[in-house]
């Protein structure tokens, strides 16, 4: 053999060797095709061991305000009462009662008095303003919302009106009212709305009377009433007669909370059913004081009343001190 035919047999004899060692060594389940991005490649089927790669290490624990400065409360809390009473026009079974009326809101000592079925100028009660009487009677301001006018029945007799009241002690920054859904021959009812002043802070009092012969109205009436609500900055307290159980679809709406954060706070502090009507035996709650999460409830009571048919409603709430951030 030729010097060039003994260097072509080592070569094919290296050439066998080598590709006999791939045929032993090589993985079973045959060649994996590698990614120019390694973020693409495959991970291993195995978890890696201290003589591959050290476990990953856990990430550090979150610590609130390390990012982000934290908002705390600073201050005390401030006490407030409110009643919500549907007086029935302060006539019962012995009459028109308004003094009657006046002593059992009294008796509460509240700061905010929430009133339903409240009459000016009308002869069945005697065309006295009834807010106006009460207000004078308990040392309070009144703001009288009309939901009804009525024309004088006889020549020489007043236009009278009939709606809602809120009574208060605090200072009144201002105050709105806003008609809700109705329909045809039906009683025209409305949201009443202050803005009142709480140890220099503004919370916001909400007073309706709804829809008390159809369900469906009752609804659209509360999901208006909810909507206006769900998007007020202040501490809110929203309270009336609204015709409804808490079992009802009117009260789920209320306390949505894809729409608001307004809590029922009777079942936490609630004395004892919170039966409101009928008065002298009742067997439903529909009055209500429902609050958001800027108020801490203490106290949630009805009493019998000596004149209306529903039961008067009192609570008694702390407001939260206010957050301060940074």
């Amino acid at each position: 053999m030729g010097r060039r035919t003994h260097g072509l047999v080592a070569l094919l004899a290296t050439a066998v060797l080598v590709a006999l060692l791939v045929a032993v060594y090589a993985p079973a389940q045959g060649p994996v095709p590698m990614s120019a991005d390694p973020s693409n490649r495959p991970s291993p089927t195995r978890p890696p061991t201290t003589e591959d790669e050290p476990p990953a290490r856990p990430l550090p624990p979150v610590v609130a305000g390390a990012t982000i400065a934290p908002c705390h409360r600073v201050g005390g809390t401030v006490p407030l009462t409110i009643v919500t009473f549907n007086i029935h026009s302060a006539i019962g079974a012995a009459g028109f009662e308004l003094v009657r009326i006046a002593a059992e809101i009294g008796a509460t000592e509240p700061d905010v008095v929430l009133l339903q079925e409240v009459d000016d100028g009308r002869s069945r009660s005697g065309f006295v303003d009834e807010a106006a009487y009460l207000a004078d009677a308990l040392g309070m301001k009144d703001v009288f919302a009309t939901n009804v006018v009525r024309p004088s029945r006889r020549v020489g007799e007043p236009v009278s009106n009939y709606g809602t009241a809120v009574l208060t002690r605090l200072k009144v920054d201002s105050w709105s009212h806003t008609f809700l859904p109705n329909r045809p021959g039906r009683q025209q009812r409305g949201l009443q709305h202050l803005v009142l002043r709480l140890k220099g802070r503004e919370i916001s009092i909400y007073n309706a009377h709804l829809d008390h012969t159809t369900p469906s109205l009752r609804q659209q009436q509360m999901r208006v009433a909810r909507d206006i609500i769900g998007v007020d900055p202040l501490p809110v307290i929203f309270g009336g007669d609204f015709n409804a159980s808490p079992e009802s679809d009117t009260l789920a709406l209320a306390l949505d909370a894809s729409h608001t954060d307004l809590l029922d706070p009777w079942p936490l502090v609630g004395d004892g059913n919170g039966l409101t009507v009928p008065n002298n035996a009742p067997r439903s709650r529909i009055d209500y004081l429902l609050a958001n999460d800027e108020w801490t409830p203490t106290v949630m009571a009805t009493w019998q009343s000596a004149v209306s048919d529903h039961r008067g409603v009192v609570g008694r709430f702390l407001l939260r001190s206010p957050r301060v951030c940074g």
